[in-house]
């Protein structure tokens, strides 16, 4: 009778397990990831006063049901994760280009080599014989005041529809400004 109570409850957990793993598989499917490497400029900083060292940085964002997660990588170490806001267009003004736009690559599709990037089979610019969606970019601004660095998202959705989401981070400290 023993057995038998300790063998029905491994059955019964044995579907639970499966309904989890399927969820993950689900969630992780469901949530979208876009690469990108971008120049930082000169020294920022996270809410939390983490430090972003000026130069090169290996950037992944996040898409998942609604959170919006910006990743910065070096060498495959985080060394930071920004969540970030939905904006309105109307809300970025004033604010003053710190780098150049970057079109983000969807992490299913394989980046090449650096050999096989420059390599164009038309004899077109490289740019256009990627098969690649160019409506969705990483722009990084400055406001005003010089104080915050923005690092906006943008996606088009439905046609002359964007959508906007703020990552923002610090040109100083903002813990020791307190």
């Amino acid at each position: 009778m023993i057995c038998q109570n300790a063998f029905s409850r491994q059955v019964k957990t044995i579907p639970l397990i499966l309904i989890l793993q399927l969820s993950l598989a689900q969630l992780w499917a469901a949530s979208e990831i876009y690469l990108t490497e971008i120049q930082i400029p000169e020294d920022l900083y996270t809410e939390n006063g983490t430090i972003l060292k000026k130069g090169k940085s290996h950037l992944k964002l996040l898409l998942e049901n609604g959170s919006h997660s910006l990743v910065f990588m070096k060498s495959e170490e985080i060394i930071a994760i920004v969540k970030g806001k939905e904006t309105q267009k109307t809300s970025l003004k004033g604010i003053i280009p710190l780098v150049g736009t970057h079109y983000l690559q969807p992490e299913k599709i394989p980046i090449g080599t650096a050999e096989e990037r420059q390599l164009s089979k038309t004899g077109r610019p490289q740019y256009l014989d990627d098969n690649r969606n160019w409506e969705i970019s990483l722009r990084v601004y400055r406001d005003s005041q010089n104080e915050k660095v923005h690092f906006i998202f943008q996606r088009k959705e439905d046609w002359g529809h964007w959508l906007h989401f703020d990552f923002q981070l610090f040109s100083s400290d903002p813990i020791l400004d307190r």
